[in-house]
């Protein structure tokens, strides 16, 4: 029997509690990147480009940001068990939808409704796991589970990819989503008490929903989304289509700002701002974003070096949600004793440079698939390790009446970032892949001994083959441009790689001396002001 406060039947167990918190937490969390790894399958489906099914992937990110703030004041006018009642059927009624419709547009408006319509869960999971600790502990060990299961879930999403997208259509995946969320939600609903109330604040229940508020940060968020994911797409600002889309979301965020700082319970409170380290924990969000690494950048080199299968890649990638769980828990247990938070950001962006320094020297060897482990898992380690500090950094940073604003701007420079760091990627991904193939353009054009011994060797296989002349001549042709192409996407993951581990360093170095000069400066000045 347990007495873990009053949330759950009183013949529920602890670790029953813990499982029906995670079971249905884990589909939440699946869905932001449910199809991250099954981009072709998805173009395919929807007859679309990559664009288009990035900018579907972010909506369901950018709709929880906007909605965070919005759905507490609307889960205030409910019960609980009413309102994840409904919200679940809601939840499996659009997936049911999504299930049978190929249409892009259907996908992309109830991708955003699936975001909104998350946060239900995920205010009510939090509250839940909070209940679950002491009060001095359950902060930190709440955000460490909460952050470390949302992340840790998108490894297994590769999983759920590679087996889904190889055998069946691409809508089978949103039918997995409901088989997903239907067994954690009704463990939930029976361990939960019948009148159970978890409503954060009740003073709120007569509160007005802020829906211009509302309108105008989301449309703000998706123009930022629509610019970041098509901007390449569209050659970024020599095109008027995407300076237009910029001036309105400019005159949108403006608005949202000014009507904030008119009203007297804003949507979101901008004096968050003002704590100095809320401002230094929103640049280390960034930072972090743009350094955590991106996987994808070595997809080409794990399928063209190591020749691994999209089977054996998601169970690879499993070892990086290992790595995400034991980073946010050793944090957890290191920010409850103390330790300084600069050494964590130090151990944390070490991982990280661990890790594309690591991922350099696999790219110049003979590379087996066990050589992936330990770069995977420090990389999962050191963005578990970062997002739980920075997390508790600034949502600490403020009083505790405006706290709740603090974690919904988080979220939304979250989404920005990883918007945005997506969109790096492409365009360096573009730039320096060009840059490498037309230097290897030049020596193909030249008569080079090295490239007609290639070209005759591939010839000389598939004449062996039983091609005929004509064929094994245009099949060696295709053969070296596939080579040169696998060699051009090595080259910029290279390129990649060395630029981030540098940003990196620079990172570190500046967590670790910036206090100190700012301390001598602060001397130094009081020596200067005159008495």
């Amino acid at each position: 029997m347990t007495t873990y406060h009053h949330s759950f039947k009183k013949w529920v167990p602890r670790w029953l509690m813990i499982v029906a918190i995670f079971a249905t937490m884990v589909p939440v969390g699946i869905g932001l990147g449910v199809y991250l790894a099954g981009t072709t399958s998805a173009m395919s489906y929807y007859n679309a480009d990559a664009y288009d099914i990035r900018f579907s992937i972010v909506l369901y990110y950018l709709s929880i940001a906007a909605a965070f703030p919005f759905e507490k004041v609307i889960s205030s006018k409910f019960r609980t068990k009413p309102y994840l009642t409904t919200s679940c059927i809601l939840f499996i009624f659009i997936n049911l939808i999504l299930y049978n419709t190929q249409s892009l547009g259907t996908l992309l408006v109830l991708r955003f409704l699936s975001g909104a319509l998350s946060n239900a869960f995920i205010g009510t999971l939090f509250t839940l796991i909070f209940q679950q600790f002491h009060s001095q502990r359950s902060r930190v060990l709440s955000y460490g589970i909460l952050y470390g299961t949302l992340l840790g879930s998108v490894p297994l999403s590769y999983l759920i990819d590679a087996y889904v997208f190889t055998t069946y259509n691409f809508n089978l995946v949103f039918l997995l989503m409901i088989f997903a969320c239907i067994p954690g939600f009704i463990l939930l609903f029976v361990c939960l008490k019948d009148n159970i109330d978890l409503r954060r604040e009740k003073t709120a229940i007569s509160a007005r929903v802020d829906w211009p508020s509302y309108v105008l940060y989301a449309a703000a968020l998706t123009l930022s989304a629509y610019i970041l994911c098509y901007g390449q797409y569209y050659n970024w600002f020599t095109s008027l289509h995407i300076i237009l889309a910029t001036i309105v979301f400019v005159i949108f965020l403006m608005l949202y700002f000014f009507r904030q700082l008119k009203l007297k319970t804003p949507f979101v409170n901008l004096d968050i701002y003002k704590s100095r380290n809320f401002r230094i924990g929103m640049l280390m969000l960034l930072v972090f974003y743009f350094a955590k690494g991106d996987t994808s950048v070595s997809y080409g080199f794990f399928n063209t070096a190591i020749n691994l299968d999209v089977y054996h890649r998601a169970y690879v990638m499993t070892i990086n949600g290992v790595g995400v769980f034991s980073g946010a828990l050793l944090t957890a247990r290191f920010l409850l004793t103390g330790t300084r938070i600069r050494l964590i950001w130090l151990t944390g962006f070490a991982s990280l440079l661990f890790f594309h320094i690591y991922m350099l020297f696999i790219f110049g060897s003979q590379a087996e698939t066990s050589d992936l482990l330990l770069p995977l898992f420090f990389q999962g380690f050191g963005n578990g390790t970062l997002m739980l500090s920075i997390v508790i950094f600034y949502a600490t940073a403020v009083p505790t009446e405006i706290a709740f604003s603090a974690s919904a701007t988080g979220i939304s420079y979250r989404f920005f970032t990883f918007t945005a760091s997506m969109a790096l990627v492409t365009f360096m991904g573009l730039r320096q892949q060009s840059i490498h193939y037309n230097d290897y353009g030049k020596e193909l054009v030249n008569t080079n001994p090295e490239v007609a011994h290639h070209v005759a060797t591939y010839q000389q296989t598939l004449l062996d083959r039983g091609a005929s002349t004509l064929q094994a001549t245009a099949g060696a042709s295709r053969q070296l441009g596939a080579a040169v192409r696998a060699q051009t996407n090595l080259l910029y993951a290279r390129d990649y790689y060395i630029y981030m581990s540098a940003f990196i360093f620079l990172t570190m170095l500046a967590i670790a001396l910036i206090p100190h000069f700012h301390y001598h400066l602060r001397k130094i000045s009081d020596k200067l002001t005159p008495i």
